[in-house]
């Protein structure tokens, strides 16, 4: 297995994009997207890499031979095929990687406020144990840079879900999204010691987009393959 999360150097792109941006959605001349993914296939030394087309939902595909070439609509995906690589985007949202050693399976979440509502990492665990057998004890996750409840700042209105994982400060509500993903994947069994989190916010981090701070920017990626 191989897994890493990008940063925003060594890439094709220029100006709000600068310079290792991985998506085709937020503006950026196509062909440096097409460019930029290359340099990632090569990082994770595979010719296929499966993007979805993330929609804040919780749906999940299983990644088959039939479609691994395809991008689908989805925040989910599960796949035990060895030769691609199951690739998220992000720019504040958690990047969510899933690994079973023993089954063989990997699985890839874009967790955003509304994916964590859902419990879409509890779901992506429950759809690697119904679909091939893994067990709860041997799911390893990996949660990549993310926004951390310091520049997570919300509304009212954002808060149903989440009333314990809110932060008060100077009249100002802040919200702790991925203390409550980490919550809810041990409510199902997975052990704090399978958990490994990156401490990097992305706001704060100028290494990594960030949506919350820049507004028009690229997407880093969490990707990984068997």
């Amino acid at each position: 297995m191989r897994y890493l999360f990008t940063d925003r150097f060594k890439g094709n792109s220029a100006g709000s994009y600068d310079s290792l941006n991985l998506a085709l959605h937020v503006g950026d001349n196509p062909e440096h997207v097409r460019l930029n993914r290359e340099v990632l296939a090569e990082k994770m030394d595979v010719k296929n890499l499966v993007f979805m087309n993330q929609v804040h939902g919780a749906n999940i595909e299983i990644i088959t031979a039939k479609n691994s070439t395809k991008s689908m609509e989805c925040d989910g995906m599960i796949t035990n095929l060895k030769d691609i690589a199951l690739c998220v985007m992000v720019a504040d949202c958690i990047p969510i990687l899933f690994y079973d050693q023993l089954q063989k399976v990997i699985a890839v979440a874009h967790a955003g406020r509304n994916g964590v509502y859902l419990k879409i990492a509890n779901k992506i665990v429950e759809k690697m144990i119904s679909n091939f057998n893994c067990q709860v004890k041997n799911i390893k996750v990996f949660m990549g840079p993310s926004i951390k409840s310091c520049c997570y700042e919300v509304k009212n209105d954002a808060t149903k879900g989440f009333e314990n994982y809110l932060h008060i400060k100077d009249g100002k509500i802040f919200l702790d999204i991925i203390q409550k993903c980490i919550d809810d994947l041990k409510d199902i069994g997975i052990s704090g010691s399978n958990i490994d989190l990156s401490p990097i916010c992305t706001c704060c981090d100028e290494n990594y987009f960030s949506y919350r701070r820049s507004g028009v920017t690229g997407r880093f990626c969490g990707a990984i393959k068997l």
